[in-house]
């Protein structure tokens, strides 16, 4: 016993406060998994005294202490981290995506680094080997296809895809596949091609996969391998500048797994996810001086949408200004400004326009795209007034979007003595911040990844200009915060419709039957969430924007009677459409209503229709969205 306890007063101090912290974490893990309730509940240890926690942290203490002594080595600075990790996985595990938990784990873990740097300076016992490396950054694109490609199938499988964004994408590839023609209905409601609205003909290189693979899951997937892609370009630039091997690996991963980047996949499809790896592409063929393939990347990112001109002409006054570039910067001007100025007239006379509403903040009554330039330029301050405040004035959303993009780089790419770098910074303050457009300064939304990307070229750029030492610290930095939040987004998201499609298997395949049965040349007018489900098919509608026209008569009104489905029952049945079937689920609840049109359908004119929808507003709600109401007309502002 004696020689027991001197062996414990051998031990320095430092070690004993490790130890502390490792049995403290232990315990908290034990109790945490114990509980009867999530972390966030004051009833979670309703149960548990103080008392129980005393003697189970004892209990740990004494084990970890006796292993240390009978193997004559203390494992406190091994078992510290592994304890932390195992209390912060499970805690973020249950936050539901909580961004600020996140970022308080994170913090701890930061200070745990800070201590590990100053007593051993992070020293690896082994090289980090080229195979390493490639190891490591092929397990990283693996894990971020696996989680968000998890996220976006199960939103599919689970009728948890609404229209917008994905039920009009589905339609469109389609149509696609049957005659190359990039139309839908359930966009516009009417028959018009997808490039009337939003000029993107980058989605054709996804229709070689889709042609081979014709499901809605190829198109969730799809978007994942084209985010992951970004990988390559990342690689290539950590290598241009002379980043070792393992801090090119963490770039690699903290790219992935930064939320910009990973929570666009969690509101489906979108052509800006092509921005992210483009961009990259275009950044790296200029650093590298390879103008034949800086002309194609260019290209490629002009074709993923009309506003995709901005960051090209952002990119190209960088090229000026800071590299002096002079003849490929205004190469690029011009050829940008040609295609958004032909791009612009085109969607003026065949679409919809441009969507200067978006920067409506900057508009008088009647004003156009060259009014808003015009009222930035004669009034900066009024820009101001604006960056950091939403349309209702506040600061927190946009406060919050910028720790969001910010934090998970360890703020790099702001870290830098060369100001006219901070040039590409620009089109993130334009794109996000300028507006007070909601859906764009949410980092949910897709609106994020062009902005991810200037800001990763930033990170390793600025990461390259520091010292070996503080790029060491700081890539760890990053990839905490990185990693940190992808687990508490991330996985969190997959194990949120995993167990809802643990909960409610049975059901989906009732309904993905029954939907089945509907003959794919027929008509049809569905809910918001059963049309990815439904669009392979020329003709088909949302109910919630639906307005007949005259003497229309549609084979099938579709309806989602998981949630309140009366007010759009009554409305077609004003319409002259009536119930002809109700599929139910193993315990009873309705899940589908199928209506057909009865004789009285199309005599009801244009106007009697639209009063009879402006009365079936739904009303209903919806566990994710709010109700199924908002989260339509969210979908609609998205892409509309």
């Amino acid at each position: 016993m004696l020689k027991f306890l001197k062996k414990l007063e051998e031990k320095p101090i430092d070690t004993l406060v490790l130890r502390l912290f490792t049995s403290w974490c232990f315990t908290a893990l034990g109790f945490l998994i114990a509980a009867e309730d999530v972390f966030s509940s004051i009833k979670a240890f309703s149960g548990y005294s103080i008392i129980h926690f005393a003697i189970t942290f004892a209990v740990v203490f004494g084990i970890i202490t006796l292993i240390s002594v009978l193997k004559k080595k203390s494992y406190d600075r091994k078992l510290l981290p592994v304890s932390f990790a195992l209390y912060a996985f499970s805690v973020t595990m249950q936050s539901q995506g909580n961004f600020f938990v996140g970022m308080c784990f994170a913090a701890m873990a930061i200070i745990m680094l800070l201590y590990y740097y100053k007593t051993s300076g992070l020293h690896l016992k082994k090289p980090f080997t080229t195979k390493k490396r490639n190891i490591y950054i092929i397990t990283t694109v693996a894990v971020f296809v696996l989680v968000c490609g998890s996220v976006g199938v199960f939103r599919y499988v689970d009728f948890l895809a609404p229209n917008y964004d994905f039920g009009i994408f589905c339609q469109m590839f389609h149509n696609m596949r049957e005659s190359f023609s990039p139309v839908t209905t359930c966009e516009r409601d009417k028959l018009l091609s997808h490039f009337a609205v939003h000029m993107s003909p980058i989605y054709y290189l996804l229709l070689p996969f889709y042609f081979v693979f014709p499901s809605p899951v190829t198109l969730q997937i799809g978007q994942t391998a084209v985010l992951a892609s970004a990988a390559a370009p990342v690689y290539l630039l950590c290598r241009h500048y002379k980043l070792s091997d393992i801090k090119t690996a963490c770039v690699v991963a903290v790219t992935l797994f930064q939320p910009a980047v990973m929570s666009g996949t969690f509101y489906d499809l979108h052509e800006n996810c092509f921005l992210f790896p483009l961009l990259l592409w275009v950044f790296w063929a200029f650093e590298r001086e390879k103008y034949a393939l800086l002309a194609v990347f260019t290209l490629l990112t002009l074709c993923v949408k009309e506003d995709a001109a901005i960051y090209i002409v952002f990119f190209a006054i960088f090229v000026i200004l800071n590299r002096k570039k002079y003849l490929t910067g205004a190469a690029m001007t011009v050829v940008a400004v040609v295609w958004f100025v032909a791009v612009t007239a085109y969607l003026a006379k065949y679409g919809d326009g441009v969507m200067t509403n978006r920067y409506g903040n900057y508009l008088s009554d009647g004003g156009t795209l060259f009014d808003v330039v015009k009222n930035v330029l004669v009034n900066p301050a009024y820009v101001f007034t604006q960056l950091f405040t939403d349309d209702k004035g506040e600061y927190g959303p946009k406060l919050l979007f910028f720790l969001q993009m910010g934090a998970p780089l360890a703020f790099l790419p702001f870290v830098t003595k060369k100001v006219s770098r901070l040039l590409l910074l620009l089109p993130v303050v334009l794109i996000n911040f300028m507006t007070v457009y909601p859906y764009q300064y949410q980092i949910n939304f897709q609106y994020s990844f062009g902005s991810a990307a200037f800001l990763t070229f930033l990170m390793i750029m600025n990461l390259a200009d520091l010292k070996p030492n503080a790029q060491k610290l700081f890539s760890c930095i990053a990839l905490i915060c990185s990693a940190t939040l992808f687990i508490t987004v991330g996985v969190s998201a997959v194990r949120k419709y995993v167990s809802q499609y643990v909960n409610f298997g049975g059901d989906t395949v009732v309904m993905r039957e029954a939907l089945a049965d509907i003959p794919s040349d027929k008509s049809v007018c569905s809910s918001t969430y059963l049309m990815p489900h439904l669009s392979k098919r020329s003709v088909l509608y949302e109910v919630y924007y639906h307005v007949p026209a005259d003497g229309e008569v549609l084979d099938y009104i579709i309806l989602d009677s998981r949630f309140d489905c009366s007010k759009d029952i009554e409305k077609y049945e004003k319409l002259g459409y009536a119930v002809t079937r109700t599929v139910t689920g193993s315990d009873g609840n309705k899940l589908i209503t199928f209506m057909e049109p009865t004789e009285k359908a199309g005599t009801v004119s244009a106007a009697e229709a639209e009063t009879a929808v402006n009365d079936g507003s739904q009303s209903s709600g919806h566990p994710e969205n709010g109700g199924l109401a908002s989260a339509r007309q969210e979908g609609a502002d998205t892409d509309a």
